[in-house]
């Protein structure tokens, strides 16, 4: 036998215990309905009550046991049996009684009749075949005893055609007959009744089935109630809604936000959507639900009006997109950064070989300028000439920082001292800028020298410089920066490139302008670039900076707060002998130290957060986190008994980390606090009063360097 065959023969066997179980149900119905049937017969015999009155006398009791008792003794489908048996048994007492004191004028023909249809109903074709036996056994032996003179009926009129054997056996004849075919016919239309029951359980499982084990999420809406009705087991793993929970009483709104993406309430949304599907259109959308965790889940949803169309019955297949909607905004980054970086090499060879074909043009144009120079005699004329070459000068320059946006220039690194650079260009270029920018420098002591071309180096801080005097146009400050870095070989700049670990140099360059939005901070130094006023500069220079450092083996960075101002990063590869070295091992910090110790850290950024709140407890600290100085300064009033506040400087809300410091203060004057930031450390502070002992990190902040950090201004 087939796997299939034994399937539906299970199916079969399980829809017949559905019919017998349904049977037994409703006998309580059938039980009631000859209660009441065999009450009025009894009620129309007692007219006759006075000639015939032993007949109503006895058959009121047997109708009080048999039909009226059992319904309420034996109550439940487990005494389904007794009833039927006493059932049974109560129509053949009603029956005889009746042929006993009226003959064959009795209406008991008819319960006679009735007992196999009961039987057929209720126990089955043998059981109605043995009762439709007992009955003309009960009526060929009545009729003898009548015919013979044995029993006598009421009916003094009727008593020839009583004690008439023909007759009896005439009847006899018409009660086989006549339940031979109620038998049947009544068998018949039970077993189509099963049949129908077995096709509608195969037809529910078969849809139950299709829907339990459906890939998406089956959700049934009945727009009548307002009630989802039927969900399967995949609802319950994307909503996180056991069926119990989702049908009868949830409404859409309830496990939606109140409003979608597109800026539509959930509720006028969903309602449109419903009658769309309702008017028998097929509406395919992107929705968000709410999980029973809270979270937020992208979904995609299909309706569709189910039958039968009396009701407004609507299907939802729902199926969760936010794992796809990830994977498509990944590798729309990723071709991004392709096209960027395809786009970036086009120009690069192209702008390489337009520089160099230039480049050749300009040196023949001065080699021969200056040729003519010495054949030329009359001074205006040699004047005319110096410009000319002036201005090939101009243009050799021009094609010299193209190449270094190329990545292609012939650059002459020598060892340098970038402290000395910084200072030859303070020294003139704080006479051009406006006197409403101050310019300030913090240069590290023991700067170690770096490899670079000295003329390409100044062009580099220059572009910086005058970006940072475009960025303040009212006026503001300008602070140069240098110190000693380490890399370590985790480290990956913000585009994905990656600097080779080791010791660098760092030169930044920092001003306190408007900042550059967010979304354009990825494309600063793309060529032609710019943020500023259509002709006022070729958006080149950054381009420019940046392909100069990675030629010269480093790279730039830039870190930037709309309304607090901008900081640019070069990072130079040390010329000493160290930089060719492994990076040294960074040093572990002993646990110890931090037991005890109870750290408020508040910070924005809830990746940096993260990190950090792991770094310090695998420390030994305490640290409570907060992602704002409004809820640090919550949480240290709440309880003050913090050793250290380690902040973030620029933070949303009212609380900046220089203003968080005050306030906290106030209620602790002696409480330690280091700040971090991404800015030049310089550029992060001007005017804002912190105390001398604060101790200030830039980010990123190795770990060796925080603990050592915490540790110093704790006195460990």
């Amino acid at each position: 036998m087939f796997k299939g065959d034994e399937m539906a023969g299970d199916h079969i066997l399980q829809a017949r215990k559905v019919h017998a179980k349904n049977i037994r149900e409703s006998s309580n119905w059938l039980f009631y309905y000859f209660m009441i049937a065999v009450g009025l017969s009894i009620c129309a015999a007692a007219t006759r009550a006075i000639p015939y009155g032993p007949l109503y006398y006895i058959g009121l009791p047997i109708f009080l046991i048999f039909f009226v008792a059992p319904p309420l003794i034996f109550s439940g489908t487990k005494h389904h049996a007794k009833r039927v048996v006493l059932l049974i048994l109560g129509l053949f007492l009603l029956s005889i009684t009746g042929l006993v004191f009226l003959g064959i004028a009795s209406a008991a023909w008819i319960i006679l009749l009735t007992t196999p249809i009961v039987s057929v109903v209720l126990l089955g074709r043998r059981a109605a075949y043995v009762t439709l036996a007992i009955s003309l056994i009960l009526s060929i032996s009545l009729g003898y005893m009548h015919s013979a003179g044995h029993l006598h009926s009421n009916i003094t009129n009727y008593e020839d055609y009583i004690g008439n054997w023909r007759n009896w056996m005439v009847m006899t004849l018409a009660l086989l007959f006549c339940g031979l075919a109620c038998i049947n016919l009544t068998e018949h239309l039970r077993h189509q009744w099963e049949l129908s029951n077995i096709a509608l359980y195969q037809q529910h499982d078969q849809m139950h089935a299709l829907v339990e084990y459906a890939p998406e999420a089956i959700l049934i809406y009945d727009m009548d109630l307002m009630v989802f009705i039927t969900s399967n087991s995949r609802a319950e793993k994307i909503l996180g809604y056991p069926p119990e929970e989702l049908t009868g009483r949830t409404l859409p709104r309830e496990i939606s936000p109140e409003y979608q993406t597109d800026g539509q309430r959930s509720e006028d949304a969903i309602s449109a959507y419903l009658q769309q599907a309702l008017s028998g259109e097929f509406p395919v959308f992107e929705w968000q639900f709410v999980s029973k965790e809270g979270e937020i889940l992208e979904c995609e949803i299909s309706l569709a009006r189910l039958p039968p169309f009396d009701r407004k019955l609507i299907r939802a297949s729902v199926v969760e997109i936010s794992a796809r909607k990830t994977e498509i905004l990944e590798r729309a980054k990723i071709q991004q950064q392709l096209a960027t970086s395809q786009k970036l090499e086009a120009v690069g060879k192209l702008t390489g070989g337009v520089a160099h074909d230039f480049n050749n043009l300009l040196a023949v144009t001065l080699g021969n300028l200056e040729l003519l120079k010495d054949e030329i005699e009359n001074l205006q004329h040699k004047q005319l000439i110096d410009k000319s070459i002036a201005a090939t000068l101009r243009g050799s320059d021009l094609t010299r920082n193209m190449l270094a946006f190329a990545r292609k220039a012939s650059l002459e690194p020598s060892p340098i001292d970038i402290n000395s650079v910084v200072e030859e260009t303070k020294n003139w270029i704080s006479r051009t800028l406006p006197a409403t920018i101050e310019v300030k420098t913090s240069l590290g002591d023991g700067i170690w020298p770096v490899e670079a071309d000295p003329s390409a180096t100044e062009s580099a801080l220059l572009n910086l410089i005058l970006n940072a005097q475009d960025a303040m146009p009212k006026g503001g400050k300008l602070t140069v920066e240098t110190a000693n870095v380490k890399i370590d070989d985790s480290y990956i700049d913000a585009r994905q490139e990656e600097l080779p670990p080791g010791q660098y140099v760092m030169l930044a360059v920092s001003d306190t302008g408007d900042g550059i939005p967010p979304e354009f901070i990825a494309e600063v130094f793309e060529p032609f670039f710019s943020t500023k006023a259509s002709g006022s500069n070729s958006g080149l220079g950054l381009s420019m900076v940046h392909g100069f450092m990675r030629q010269s083996n480093g790279t730039v960075q830039v870190y930037s707060e709309p309304g607090v101002g901008t900081t640019f990063k070069l990072f130079f590869k040390a010329a000493t002998q160290t930089t060719e070295c492994a990076p040294q091992p960074e040093a572990q910090s002993d646990v110890s130290h931090g037991a005890g110790h109870r750290i408020l850290l508040a910070e924005d950024d809830d990746a940096v957060r993260e990190v950090l709140v792991k770094t310090l407890e695998n420390a030994g600290y305490d640290v409570i986190a907060a992602p704002s100085g409004d809820a640090a300064k919550a949480i240290f009033e709440a309880d003050p008994s913090f050793d250290l506040v380690i902040t973030d400087i620029v933070m949303p809300g009212r609380l900046l980390g220089t203003t968080l410091s005050a306030e906290l203060r106030l209620l602790a004057p002696d409480l330690p606090i280091i700040f971090m930031s991404g800015y030049a450390s310089e550029a992060t502070v001007h005017g804002n009063g912190l105390r001398p002992e604060d101790i200030r990190l830039m980010k990123p902040v190795q770990r060796a360097k925080l603990i050592g950090a915490i540790q110093k201004i704790l006195g460990q």
